[in-house]
């Protein structure tokens, strides 16, 4: 059985001809996922509770989840929750586990995001590994993840029918199998600088990677850009130099103070 492809490119020249080449011939955007270590698995942080594992165990936990968040967040916002996507979305932002997994729009985000993942995990003290970009084509995914219901639209968002088999409920039973792509609330200027975008799971919690090989996805629609442990630093200092910097990718004093550290020599 065919896994996803794997690309391996060895500076930043090379990566972007991979986007590029990969971007060729599309009427819309592909997306972009980074991470620190290249066996993290494109899995939610809801479906990895340590004893959480049936669907109707995450249904509870999910559940209780958005009831405590609402219960206890009023204080700390200026505007109410409208609805459970309203209240889903803004969970993740603030780091409660969701079925809800990021994605970016903009590969040299989601590049950044790889890179500086993998130098902090170094800097800790962790085994230097490879870190890698993951690329996502939306709309071939949805296609194949909806042929059931005879989907041939593009990437959701929370008002469209198609998406009513995912929305937060007491129990997942008639909860759609497969993740889809979908447009969240840009409720954040994160969300805005990073162009946010998202997949929610269902009822499965395999991973992305292995639901594409398991339920015969197309072939190009999930890619895996692994990027070696020995090219990562010159990478990260190739991208720096490039502008794509920590107050970019986090335009606020939390961002800015993450950058100024680092030029003035405080890790990284």
């Amino acid at each position: 059985m065919a896994k996803p492809k794997i690309k391996r490119p060895k500076s930043l020249p090379e990566y972007l001809a991979i986007i590029e080449d990969g971007q060729r011939d599309k009427g819309h955007s592909l997306w972009y996922r980074g991470i620190g270590s290249a066996s993290y698995q494109l899995l939610p942080s809801l479906y990895r509770h340590k004893s959480s594992t049936s669907p109707e165990e995450f249904a509870s936990l999910e559940r209780q989840l958005m009831t405590r968040f609402r219960q206890r967040s009023i204080p700390y916002h200026n505007r109410p929750l409208a609805d459970d996507w309203d209240a889903l979305f803004f969970m993740q932002h603030y780091g409660v586990p969701t079925r809800l997994l990021d994605w970016t729009e903009n590969p040299l985000i989601a590049l950044h995001f790889a890179l500086m993942s993998a130098a902090a995990a170094s800097m800790a003290g962790a085994p230097s590994g490879d870190a890698a970009v993951w690329i996502l084509d939306p709309v071939v995914w949805n296609k194949h993840a909806l042929k059931h219901q005879s989907f041939d639209g593009g990437v959701l968002t929370p008002d469209d029918d198609a998406l009513k088999g995912y929305r937060p409920v007491p129990k997942f039973s008639g909860m759609h199998n497969h993740p889809v792509a979908l447009y969240g609330a840009h409720n954040s200027s994160r969300i805005v600088a990073q162009q946010g975008a998202f997949t929610i799971f269902g009822r499965s919690a395999s991973p992305m990677e292995s639901i594409a090989v398991q339920e015969k996805f197309p072939l190009d629609c999930l890619v895996k850009v692994s990027l070696k442990a020995t090219v990562v630093a010159g990478m990260r200092k190739s991208l720096l130099n490039h502008g794509v910097t920590e107050s970019v990718v986090f335009p606020d004093l939390e961002g800015l103070a993450r950058e100024i550290k680092r030029v003035f020599g405080f890790g990284g």
